[in-house]
């Protein structure tokens, strides 16, 4: 097991309920990353008859190898907002992509308007750290007018609206927004802006491994079967409070790793600084040499 769970696939008991219930005959899964989740799906819609179209601008090889021999699963190497619109109408979405508010909110409104029925709708990553704070993969690929001040190298930490040194963190890999909270910040604040233009929609919201939302039109006909299997967890506070204590542990972890980064740091820098005094003082001791070498060599001749 990973010392961080972070997958959607770890709500696997949770979100293939929810597919028996809608009975979707095309699945379309944003952000495949390993494949983790994608092979699950894959399991899933070939068993029940159903195609997976699986979206991610750069897509795991295995996933690869895997669509090249397996009929029911499409690759799409493709970013999320352009490749949707290609794809078609599906009765089921995960969203697992680049988590900011504009790229959310593109997605959603893209599925809005290819699918006559709004379909189930998954997100992950609506809790902490993305849920009111955009992260960026390629920000360049957003308008300019959408992507907040962001860092590459700085962290983030609970109950702390700005970026720190250390922290949650991309290592270069991702970026985070400067500051939480805002209009126009984060998943969460996507989802709730996006119920607000679209009224009959109902979520859930379950606060662990980062946040799973669910959107669905409350009139669907599996809406009662998705209500009935999420309403236990729905921001449940036990859920809630184990979710932060899984958080801090882990940057518990982070803060000691930078820690012993930082010895290390400083031995190398000290083992550095005492070779390059013995070198000076190698030298000093050949020239030492030299000159009593010549001094002798003097007063013999």
């Amino acid at each position: 097991m990973p010392l961080l769970l972070h997958s959607l696939a770890e709500f696997q008991d949770l979100i293939l309920p929810a597919l028996e219930a809608v009975r979707p005959r095309a699945i379309v899964e944003v952000g495949s990353e390993t494949g983790a989740n994608a092979k699950v799906l894959v399991d899933w819609a070939g068993v029940h008859g159903a195609v997976l179209h699986s979206v991610d601008p750069e897509p795991a090889d295995d996933l690869v190898k895997l669509a090249a021999v397996t009929e029911h699963l499409h690759v799409v190497a493709e970013y999320s907002p352009e490749a949707l619109p290609g794809i078609g109408p599906a009765d089921a979405y995960l969203l697992d992509g680049d988590h900011n508010h504009s790229t959310v909110t593109r997605e959603l409104d893209t599925i809005d308007e290819v699918c006559d029925r709004f379909p189930l709708v998954i997100l992950h990553d609506v809790g902490w750290p993305c849920g009111r704070r955009d992260q960026y993969y390629a920000p360049d690929r957003l308008p300019a007018d959408r992507v907040h001040p962001h860092s590459w190298d700085e962290g983030v930490t609970p109950d702390n609206p700005g970026t720190v040194r250390g922290g949650f963190r991309g290592e270069g890999a991702f970026a985070a927004a400067r500051h939480e909270g805002g209009p126009a910040n984060g998943v969460l604040t996507a989802v709730e802006d996006f119920r607000e233009r679209r009224p009959g929609l109902a979520y859930h919201q379950v606060p662990s491994v980062f946040g799973l939302g669910i959107l669905y039109p409350e009139d669907a006909h599996f809406a009662g079967a998705v209500r009935d299997l999420f309403d236990p967890y729905d921001r449940h506070p036990l859920l809630e409070r184990l979710e932060r204590n899984r958080l801090e542990l882990y940057l518990r972890v982070i803060a000691l790793q930078d820690e012993m980064a930082g010895r290390v740091g400083q031995q190398d820098r000290m083992v550095a600084g005492y070779e390059a005094a013995l070198a000076a003082l190698n030298v000093e001791n050949t020239d030492l040499r030299l000159r009593l070498a010549g001094g002798h060599a003097g007063r013999t001749g």
